[in-house]
């Protein structure tokens, strides 16, 4: 079998699996043999500007489809330049395959351009990494392809390489049930005030996590990536977990803690100092002494949480949406805005004028901290943020692959200026695909979360955290989407609405007075 062929099983062995679009930016080698096999076997090719924002791309596509999704890239430059979308998947537990270039094992002992071990390199990050080969190849890509979905999801990695044998054996990754059911049964049984913590790993679990509290004032904190699991309209949503001081008045009053689906990859690296004893339900071991629960099982969790006695409940009827309504409250009580808008109007004034079912992505930076807690989220998959690796120039990609995956609803992109200038490139891919995005870009020009952390030494000084101003609505019509520059929340609402009497992308640059973000770092985090 040569590279052709090989390529021929690969994309046969996505296309399978249920896979519809494969991101990238093809190189030498055998990539164009690979986009030809994609397009032969009925999925759509999307080429990206960079490799880390198409593997950003195909990993939020396949947490959105449930399907396994691939990115290609070459050989050498290509895939160490996809490595921090491969550890996207990785830390914010997503299903993609890594297909690279690669020089032939035949040709390693005289061939040193471009060559690094691709295989070494992702290791660290992924599920699986090596060479594939012909032999086999069918075989191995199904049991690969079905690795990034078993367990706890994540990427594999690939290089292809025709005369290559497979480097390794394929693990199964099935998830083997484990603990004492009984004794979380009876934790549950004895409780008269608990609150459920809900993980990214329970968005699978929605429906049994909602029957679970249904007709109760017990209070549900949701994860960032489990925002939507319990709707953020509902009398159970109490706010967002995230390791934070906004949560804590509810973990506080709790006489029990069950956490369902929680990975703690996604909480920050605060204490844990809640006197509540834990239990847990998991679909897969939680491997972090982040908290020692009580009692721990893994299994499937909708069969778990049918085996759980109802909840007792000794909260206040509106107690969940009084603290929710309260941390938003102290958020938008902050200090008005010297000139231009607050962080918070920004947020406010979009969600007041997207339809019910918009998608919003969130870049990482100060702006994440006003855009979580505002968003609703009624269905999971309608706030999407990366938590686990937190990596800035997310949002932008992500908005893409939720345009692709989710083209009957609108996206809205919050970002930063500098996660934006991180992936500027990507307003062409998404003006070529003209998907119905609106991208708002807060506009401070600074690394503002840096900032407010660097107040207390002043160590770098300006040169650390600002940039010189800089039009992104100019920047927008260059790539050739709609743009427009507000300074103002009737401006804004004006450009907002307008943007969604357009099929198309379109780009905000909204001008923001970053003096507001201490305040907000204060109501979240409690620090300043």
């Amino acid at each position: 079998m040569d590279a052709r062929g090989l390529a021929k099983v690969v994309a046969e062995s996505l296309a399978a699996a249920g896979s519809r679009v494969v991101f990238g930016i093809p190189g030498g080698g055998n990539n164009l043999e690979l986009i030809g096999a994609a397009e032969d076997a009925g999925m759509r090719f999307v080429l990206g500007h960079t490799e880390a924002a198409a593997a950003y791309m195909a990993s939020v596509h396949g947490e959105l489809t449930g399907t396994s999704t691939a990115c290609l890239a070459t050989r050498g430059p290509g895939a160490a330049n996809a490595v921090n979308g491969v550890a996207q998947a990785w830390l914010d537990r997503q299903p993609l395959v890594m297909l690279t270039d690669a020089v032939s094992a035949a040709d390693t002992p005289r061939i040193g351009h471009q060559r690094i071990d691709q295989p070494a390199t992702f290791a660290p990050i992924t599920k699986w990494s090596g060479a594939v080969g012909a032999a086999g190849a069918g075989d191995v890509m199904k049991r690969l392809v079905a690795l990034t979905l078993a367990g706890r999801p994540g990427p594999v990695h690939v290089d292809l390489d025709p005369g290559a044998g497979t480097a390794s054996a394929v693990p199964e990754g099935a998830s083997v049930r484990s603990g004492d059911l009984g004794a979380v049964a009876e934790a549950v049984r004895r409780a008269r005030r608990p609150v459920v913590l809900v993980g990214l790993g329970a968005r699978d679990a929605a429906g049994a996590v909602r029957e679970l509290v249904r007709g109760t004032n017990v209070p549900v904190l949701p994860t960032y990536k489990a925002a939507g699991v319990v709707p953020s309209s509902g009398p159970n949503a109490a706010g967002l977990l995230t390791g934070a001081t906004v949560e804590a008045p509810v973990l506080e009053a709790a006489d029990l803690i069950l956490a369902v689906g929680l990975d703690t990859v996604e909480l920050i690296p605060a204490p844990w100092r809640y006197e509540a004893p834990v239990v847990t339900l998991a679909p897969w071991p939680e491997e972090s002494p982040y908290f020692t629960p009580a009692h721990e099982v893994v299994g499937p969790l909708a069969e778990l949480l049918q085996d759980l006695p109802r909840l007792n409940d000794d909260w206040e009827p509106g107690y969940a949406a009084a603290q929710r309504a309260a941390c938003v409250e102290r958020l938008v009580a902050g200090p008005p805005a010297r000139e231009g808008l607050a962080p918070w109007e920004v947020v406010a004034a979009v969600r007041d004028v997207a339809p019910a079912g918009s998608v919003a992505t969130v870049d990482s930076g100060a702006h994440m901290l006003a855009a979580m807690p505002q968003w609703a989220a009624e269905e999971p998959g309608e706030l999407l943020i990366s938590s686990g690796l937190a990596t800035m120039g997310f949002a932008l990609p992500a908005a893409i692959a939720a345009g692709l995956a989710r083209p009957d609803r609108r996206t809205f992109c919050f970002t930063g200026d500098g996660g934006l200038g991180m992936v500027l490139a990507e307003l062409e891919t998404l003006a070529r695909l003209n998907l119905p995005v609106t991208v708002v870009v807060f506009n401070d020009s600074a690394l503002s979360l840096i900032k407010v952390k660097q107040r207390p030494t002043g160590h770098g000084g300006a040169p650390a955290i600002a940039y010189r101003p800089v039009d992104y609505a100019a920047l927008a019509a260059a790539h050739g989407l709609t743009s427009s520059v507000v300074g103002t929340v009737p401006a804004l609402t004006e450009a907002a609405t307008a943007a969604l009497k357009t099929s198309g992308p379109t780009l905000i640059d909204a001008r923001v007075d970053p003096a507001g973000y201490p305040h907000i770092l204060d109501v979240i985090r409690g620090v300043r």
